[in-house]
């Protein structure tokens, strides 16, 4: 069951745990301007302008139902992931994607997902079977699938 609740403001994640796809992007796009004798926005003085804040990623609310539930650096119950001593409980958290990872069995819960949350100042991952929605291996409804993982 999903929640009726509307999607939340979460905390930015750590710039560490963004990583960009364009970013390498750009120094290839200058050096092939070079190479080609065409004039690129890096060959091009810019006028100093203010820094502008990174956007924050969308963020969606999820349920923790269970209590005790381990945040860990990664989709995995193995090492070196290991938990990160912040433990959630019966809470709603902002939850940014969802990917595979460790399959995790609770009585007559199993899934292979997990779900990026915010909770606690902290950044980690929860397995799918700690919330509340969706059914055994399959994917949390209503939180975006690995592609919104950057």
């Amino acid at each position: 069951m999903a929640s009726s609740r509307p999607p939340t403001t979460a905390p930015t994640r750590p710039r560490s745990a963004r990583r960009g796809r364009l970013a390498a992007c750009a120094p290839a796009a200058a050096l092939a301007g070079t190479l080609l004798g065409t004039p690129t926005a890096a060959a091009t003085p810019a006028a100093p302008s203010a820094p502008s804040a990174p956007s924050a990623p969308s963020a969606y609310e999820a349920y923790v139902w269970a209590t005790g539930v381990n945040l860990r650096p990664c989709p995995r119950v193995t090492d070196p992931c290991r938990p990160t001593g912040v433990r959630l409980g019966r809470e709603y958290v902002a939850a940014y994607c969802q990917a595979l990872g460790d399959r995790v069995v609770d009585g007559p819960y199993e899934n292979a997902y997990w779900v990026e949350v915010a909770a606690h100042g902290q950044v980690g991952w929860i397995s799918a079977v700690y919330v509340r929605g969706g059914a055994n291996n399959q994917p949390v409804p209503g939180v975006p699938g690995p592609d919104s993982c950057v």
